[in-house]
């Protein structure tokens, strides 16, 4: 199967899947033959990955399950997690939140229960429903199949994904592929903002979306006329400022969890981005 292909008409044709009461934003579909580690991270939306072939390891709550072929793991929103000690990893994935304002209360809460889901990890799994599911996507997609099928498979594998998690305790998770630079830099801004609290070093990020440090530093100028690290300054302030507004801790623990390494260094910043100290800030500004 041409994996490239398949993932690039999934990420055209079925990025938004509406059924009854329902829509799923796919932030994005992948799949790699030789899925590489990944550092500790989390997202805000969910992303269920099946283990197609190859092992490895998955690291979640402090602790690590083995990965085999037949399985699935869904890593839910803000969940720090990461994929390590891969070998030969076939992995086919997908990234997807609910859009609440199309969706109703009642489709709502069947993904509220899958994000406080505990039971993260299923092996022994390749003669689940859903495994068919993503395997005939997959193969649509590849033959470049109409939006309609695609949208249609792709919202019946998001269901089988819930129930199949979520009914555990009845019976009993790239490459990515981007279209443009655009869709690059707004994957990577997302995953800056849902990550403040890391290092987010740029080699770090730039092994995260399988690109050289050098080309996503370019990407940046380029997109958002700063540079990587002026972004990630950027976004840490902002964050900071956000939480200095609006709660009463620490301005030592809201530097830590910006993701500054000092409260020195954070007051240093803070100020030069807002002409300010954050103490200044908060008497000025809080609710």
């Amino acid at each position: 199967m041409n994996l490239s292909m398949a993932v690039r008409s999934l990420q055209r044709g079925a990025n938004l899947c509406e059924g009854k009461d329902l829509s799923i934003r796919v932030h994005y579909w992948g799949a790699d033959r030789k899925h590489v580690d990944t550092p500790l991270h989390k997202h805000s939306f969910f992303e269920i990955c099946y283990v197609v072939d190859g092992s490895g390891l998955y690291f979640e709550n402090g602790q690590d399950f083995l990965l085999e072929k037949g399985t699935f793991f869904c890593s839910r929103p803000n969940q720090l997690h990461k994929i390590y000690e891969g070998k030969n990893l076939y992995l086919l994935w997908a990234a997807f939140e609910i859009e609440k304002e199309n969706t109703s209360r009642e489709q709502q809460l069947l993904f509220e229960e899958l994000a406080n889901e505990q039971n993260v990890y299923l092996p022994n799994s390749e003669n689940e429903p859903a495994v068919l599911l993503w395997k005939t996507l997959m193969k649509h997609a590849e033959q470049q199949s109409s939006s309609e099928v695609l949208k249609a498979i792709s919202l019946s594998l998001m269901l089988s994904l819930q129930a199949l998690f979520c009914g555990v305790r009845d019976h009993q998770k790239p490459r990515p592929f981007y279209d443009n630079k655009e869709q690059m830099i707004e994957k990577a801004q997302r995953f800056i903002q849902d990550n403040l609290a890391q290092p987010l070093s740029l080699n770090e990020v730039a092994r995260f979306f399988h690109i050289s440090p050098r080309h996503l530093s370019r990407l940046f100028s380029e997109i958002t006329g700063m540079s990587y690290t002026s972004y990630v300054r950027q976004e840490r302030v902002r964050e900071a400022s956000k939480k200095i507004r609006s709660t009463n801790r620490s301005i030592t623990s809201i530097a830590y969890e910006c993701g500054f390494t000092s409260v020195h260094y954070f007051c240093r910043v803070f100020l030069q981005e807002t002409s300010i100290t954050p103490a200044e800030y908060r008497r000025r500004n809080q609710v």
